[in-house]
């Protein structure tokens, strides 16, 4: 009887050892001559370290207006979450960085007393400094984006100026809105306090109009590799935003792009979130390749 109570004790170890808890680090940066200031992060890290001749691949998930680094570990409880999903098969073992932009909104802004030229220096430094630091799949097949609210847009928004880089976008809630006319009921609303300077002080529409993913989209026309998209929204949101992100699903299927959208339920908060991202990983995890190298 102990010999075998011993035994099944070695063989839950042995299965636990196989996919065991992943690593979350805080208060990490990473060097941005772009912005003349590190690039704050947290970063998953998962178990055990990839095989020999194999690479992890990495997801950059990106905050929203108001929040900082590691907040999907923090406010998100996204290290379990992704623990559980490793080791039940959902998903491949891959890094998760969660990088910090302020309320940015992930745009370059050269203004004094801005934030800086983010979109840059996240596309350049960032992700250079974390294919430098990890053994992770450092090519566009083993890279992909997404966020949250702002974070939505921001990898919308990168992931159209940047198909090179990403291989697929992952917008859950994304604050979106499309561009701004003459007379638009919208320049009503307290803009300043919504866009926090990203599109100049004040509010300049023409700005908000060229930085607006909705018209960042047409480049993907010539690329010769197309990202793929994951849309989700909860049925509780924003109607403004619920509409926005339809349309976008819609403008990415007539430009030839593969889109999926899901309206979850839930509300525009984190328990939304928590339950839409396994899903969206789900979806993402097979087209992620954890063989390739930088150049590859």
């Amino acid at each position: 009887m102990m010999k075998w109570i011993l035994g099944l004790a070695a063989g839950l170890l042995t299965a636990g050892a196989a996919f065991g808890a992943g690593i979350v680090e805080y208060k990490l940066s990473a060097p941005s001559p772009t912005l003349g200031r590190p690039i704050p992060y947290a970063v998953y890290k998962p178990f055990p370290f990839p095989a020999e001749g194999e690479r992890w691949p990495v997801v950059y998930l990106l905050h929203g207006l108001t929040g900082a680094d590691g907040d999907w570990f923090t406010w998100g409880n996204l290290g379990p979450i992704l623990d559980r999903a490793i080791a039940e098969g959902r998903i491949k073992p891959m890094v998760v960085v969660a990088p910090g932009a302020g309320d940015s909104w992930y745009v370059d802004n050269p203004d004094a007393g801005g934030l800086g030229l983010v979109e840059t220096a996240f596309t350049t430094d960032l992700i250079a400094a974390i294919d430098a630091s990890l053994p992770t799949a450092a090519c566009r097949e083993g890279r992909a984006i997404g966020g949250l609210s702002m974070g939505g847009w921001g990898a919308l928004l990168m992931t159209f100026d940047h198909p090179e880089l990403f291989t697929a976008a992952i917008s859950l809630s994304g604050a979106l809105h499309q561009p701004m006319v003459k007379d638009d009921p919208r320049l009503r609303w307290d803009l300043a306090g919504l866009y926090k300077g990203a599109f100049g002080t004040p509010f300049d529409m023409a700005r908000f109009n060229k930085a607006n993913p909705f018209n960042h989209m047409r480049g993907l026309r010539r690329a010769e590799d197309k990202p793929n998209f994951w849309l989700c929204i909860g049925d509780r949101d924003y109607p403004d935003l619920i509409a926005a992100n339809v349309l976008m699903h819609q403008k990415l299927l007539e430009a030839g792009l593969d889109s999926h959208l899901r309206i979850a339920a839930g509300r525009h908060y984190w328990e939304t979130w928590q339950q839409s991202i396994v899903p969206a990983l789900e979806w993402l995890s097979p087209q992620l390749s954890s063989g390739c190298r930088a150049g590859s």
